[in-house]
């Protein structure tokens, strides 16, 4: 009877520490997964937040570069417009779009209530004022070639005209005087060079502004769905519900396992 009492006592102390290393075991990996889970959760937050690559997206769309695979990594990227002739709006034209469109298209945006009525408001009071700063400020934010590039249409223009009066002669049958065209031409070019000039600004400054009612349309889609994802709270109401689904689940985890009385901690 003696010799039992000693070996129970080590027994339940025994079964006791294994209890407890369960404990602690069950408690580690209850907390590691909570730490994946906030990681997880933080990390899903910033992303669904996250309008950087939007940003970046309407960068490359005022610079009017192209995207395209690189044939060297195979990758699809941004590559600049090769003729910068091409371009619609000068430096400080981008960086004044950009500066507008960030203070509509942020995370701000996206967490605030807004109703039907308020996002038909801010859309119209949005393609009101940046028309209107735009168009009011076009000469300064839409590129206008400089005198090179006049110099080179006003060539193509003169040659145009040329080899036009060239044909005529021929089909009438006539001499073809070369040098003699080609002088009188540029002599009556020359004759209102000044104008001429403001003429090819004008004509490119307008095709430039032909070409901004698409862009302006792309960038008002954008702030409209920025807006649309914050009616009535949705962005705010989807992450609080993720987070309260993982509060749920982590809960559960984290929930004792009921375990019979038993000898050395085991089932019996």
């Amino acid at each position: 009877m003696n010799d039992e009492q000693p070996f129970n006592e080590v027994a339940e102390q025994v079964g006791v520490h294994g209890v407890v290393g369960q404990n602690n075991l069950a408690a580690n990996q209850n907390n590691q997964m909570q730490y994946q889970m906030e990681d997880m959760e933080k990390n899903l937050a910033e992303a669904q937040l996250d309008v950087d690559d939007t940003l970046t997206r309407i960068n490359h769309l005022l610079k009017q570069d192209v995207r395209r695979v690189n044939p060297l990594t195979k990758i699809l990227e941004w590559f600049s417009l090769e003729d910068s002739k091409k371009r619609v709006l000068t430096e400080e034209g981008v960086d004044k779009v950009m500066q507008i469109i960030q203070s509509y298209i942020n995370k701000e945006t996206l967490l605030s209530n807004f109703d039907e009525k308020m996002i038909m408001r801010r859309m119209l009071e949005f393609s009101l004022s940046f028309s209107g700063l735009i168009f009011m400020k076009y000469e300064i934010y839409f590129r206008t070639p400089s005198l090179d590039e006049c110099k080179i249409i006003l060539q193509d223009r003169i040659d145009e005209k040329f080899n036009k009066k060239k044909i005529a002669l021929d089909l009438q049958g006539k001499e073809v005087d070369e040098k003699g065209i080609r002088k009188e031409i540029i002599d009556e070019f020359m004759e209102r060079f000044e104008y001429e000039i403001q003429k090819i600004k004008e004509e490119r400054t307008k095709l430039n502004l032909r070409e901004f009612e698409m862009m302006f349309t792309q960038l008002r889609a954008l702030v409209e769905s920025i807006h649309n994802r914050a009616w009535k709270g949705e962005e705010r109401g989807s992450l609080r519900r993720h987070f309260n689904i993982s509060e749920v689940i982590g809960g559960q985890n984290q929930m004792p396992k009921k375990s019979k009385g038993s000898w050395f901690g085991m089932g019996g």
